[in-house]
């Protein structure tokens, strides 16, 4: 298989919210919006996307893209080259941060958030990083 990338999506009744916590908390930005589909990306890397969209779109056509995520079994990486300075902005401007800056006994340093749907969002440092 020669696949180029990855994409991922939420399937959520809080398409408003999820959409400013991404925005707010990890700067990603809107490629596209309607009244119930968002694309956002990261700034700097804007083939890099996350998805959202509102449940029970007939237009998606299948059953399994218009089901609510259900608030379990996935977590989101955002790796960055200074977790040290992007754990003292968010902590400063008091994101909602759960798992404080952490070195991990295998090597991870990293601090979490939860967005409004309960996904994980693990914030790590990039391995190729000091």
């Amino acid at each position: 298989m020669a696949f180029q990338q990855i994409q991922t999506g939420i399937i959520t009744e809080k398409l408003s919210e999820t959409k400013v916590f991404y925005e707010k908390w990890l700067g990603l930005q809107t490629k596209f919006e309607s009244d119930w589909f968002v694309l956002l990306c990261l700034p700097n890397r804007p083939e890099m996307e996350l998805a959202i969209m509102k449940p029970n779109q007939q237009q998606v056509r299948k059953p399994y893209f218009q089901n609510s995520y259900q608030g379990k079994g996935i977590w989101f990486i955002f790796e960055s080259s200074d977790v040290k300075k992007e754990f003292e902005t968010m902590k400063q401007n008091k994101a909602p941060i759960d798992l404080p800056l952490t070195t991990e006994e295998w090597g991870d340093v990293h601090f979490t958030l939860v967005d409004p749907n309960g996904i994980g969002i693990d914030i790590v440092q990039e391995r190729n990083s000091n």
